[in-house]
């Protein structure tokens, strides 16, 4: 039985739930790193107090339009691409944030850093369309 795929059916062993579980926890975990480093961050860059709390809450904001703008993307768009996509523009706003030389800028990539922190349930919402070995 074929679906009309060009290559061998994928499968999900032990190493690739283990890579998936990696990538996930480390992609979820962008939306916190911030928030021990809100006091270097603002020193460095000579932010306010309320810019010190909009870092963190930008973030958070981003998530939430991700899950409301992009997850559902998942159901209409091919999902390996999505998935391929989001990752490469999150490591694009790290990268970003990390080059952040001052206060908008850094708030900006902290913004996108969230919305494509959702990569995360695109992955998992991709696992899930690959059997496992029980089931074959």
């Amino acid at each position: 039985m074929s679906d009309g795929s060009a290559g061998p059916a994928a499968v999900i062993t032990p190493r690739l739930t283990l890579i998936f579980a990696v990538a996930v926890g480390a992609i979820v975990a962008n939306l916190y790193y911030v928030q021990p480093l809100v006091a270097p961050i603002g020193a460095a860059l000579s932010l306010s107090p309320s810019a010190l709390g909009l870092m963190v809450t930008l973030a958070q904001i981003g998530y939430a339009l991700g899950l409301l703008l992009l997850v559902p993307l998942g159901d209409l768009l091919e999902n390996r691409r999505l998935c391929c996509t989001l990752l490469l523009l999150s490591a694009a706003a790290l990268a970003a944030t990390a080059g952040a030389q001052s206060a908008s800028m850094l708030l900006a990539a902290l913004l996108a850093v969230g919305l494509t922190s959702v990569v995360a349930q695109v992955c998992v919402q991709r696992l899930r369309l690959v059997p496992t070995p029980a089931l074959l």
